[in-house]
């Protein structure tokens, strides 16, 4: 199903109009909404690899192996404190699964990764401070539009990474 940035839009809205519906009458969701955001997932990462992208190519790190007991003791310090991580010591290179890898990989940003209004706090005012433990204040909105960008992040790493969506 191809679906324009408008028309995505409007069914994001038609979803989040089904979902209020279903709540206000204690009724469970249509069987067409599942199908519907994933739908909305699907057109958001075709309209993301059409908007401007910054690709930076930079030189993969991987720990480096050589440095003995001293570096076997920085990475048990990174295992244990994560903000240590700044001290594990490294090498250039990739260490990748049967090692067939290139010497450099890139990163790129999508400068309209959301857009203003996917990301307006008047639209999602709750998206400022979401949190698990408090969602039945939170409007069916945000919490559909938190899971969009989630996922959005989530197809992005794996476009990025070649990898599967499964």
């Amino acid at each position: 199903l191809k679906m324009d940035e408008e028309t995505t839009d409007a069914a994001f809205w038609a979803v989040v109009k089904a979902i209020d519906t279903a709540e206000e009458q204690d009724q469970p969701l249509p069987t067409n909404v599942p199908q519907m955001i994933h739908h909305i997932f699907d057109a958001d990462q075709h309209h993301l690899l059409t908007r401007e992208k910054l690709t930076t190519n930079v030189t993969c790190m991987q720990p480096d192996e050589s440095t003995g007991l001293a570096g076997a003791a920085a990475k048990m310090n990174y295992i244990f404190d994560d903000g240590d991580h700044k001290n594990l010591p490294l090498t250039e290179g990739r260490k990748c699964e049967d090692g067939d890898c290139c010497d450099t990989c890139s990163r790129n940003v999508f400068p309209t990764f959301a857009t203003k209004d996917e990301s307006s706090l008047e639209i999602f005012p709750e998206l400022s401070a979401l949190t698990f433990n408090d969602l039945e204040k939170v409007s069916a909105a945000t919490i559909v539009q938190f899971v969009r960008l989630v996922e959005r992040v989530r197809r992005t790493i794996a476009y990025e990474y070649g990898l599967p969506l499964s």
